[in-house]
């Protein structure tokens, strides 16, 4: 069944059309929440409350078949708005795992270039730490992500192309940190 037909059943009152819905997008609405806050377990809060919210506000949906943009965009701003309140430092230790079979080696530095990527990360503003997670994190296409979030595609490109730079920056500082404090000592 599409979203358009669960929406129209989840507007006449149909939970169980809502239960299929919510196994259909709660991973990705998971993730997406996660990487935009910093840590699982707000991710997870602020997931629960987009599907609440899409839940009670569902009859205000006029095209079903746009369920998924539609949930993202409620997603993603609770999330701004949440990242603007508690404006803290991203536990990006809880990020990573070991993976089956790698040396301890190839795990110590995967994990480190994952580790200075999702601090670089967190160091964007909301708006551009989103396109960003969208883009790169969930392969969504930048049309997709405009209409997501409600915005031309060029101000999803500038905020690309904006994010990409800021993280270049910052990658590029952390690495030539430790170069230049072993020159100068």
């Amino acid at each position: 069944m599409d979203d358009e037909e669960l929406v129209r059943r989840m507007q006449q009152g149909d939970m169980q059309a809502f239960d299929a819905l919510y196994a259909r997008y709660k991973d990705e609405a998971y993730r997406v929440a996660c990487l935009i806050v910093g840590n699982c377990a707000d991710g997870e809060d602020l997931t629960q409350e987009a599907f609440v919210t899409a839940a009670q506000s569902i009859g205000s949906l006029r095209d079903g078949a746009k369920f998924r943009p539609w949930l993202l965009k409620t997603l993603s701003r609770a999330a701004w708005r949440y990242c603007r309140k508690a404006k803290r430092e991203t536990p990006v230790a809880e990020w990573f795992e070991t993976g089956q079979g790698e040396s301890a080696l190839t795990a110590v530095l995967r994990t480190d270039e994952q580790r200075r990527l999702y601090q670089a990360l967190h160091l964007l503003d909301e708006k551009r730490r989103t396109v960003v997670v969208l883009h790169y994190f969930d392969e969504m296409p930048v049309r997709q992500i405009a209409q997501t979030l409600g915005v031309t595609e060029g101000t999803v490109k500038s905020r690309l192309f904006s994010a990409r730079r800021h993280l270049r920056q910052a990658l590029t500082a952390k690495e030539d940190e430790p170069k230049e404090a072993a020159t100068n000592g």
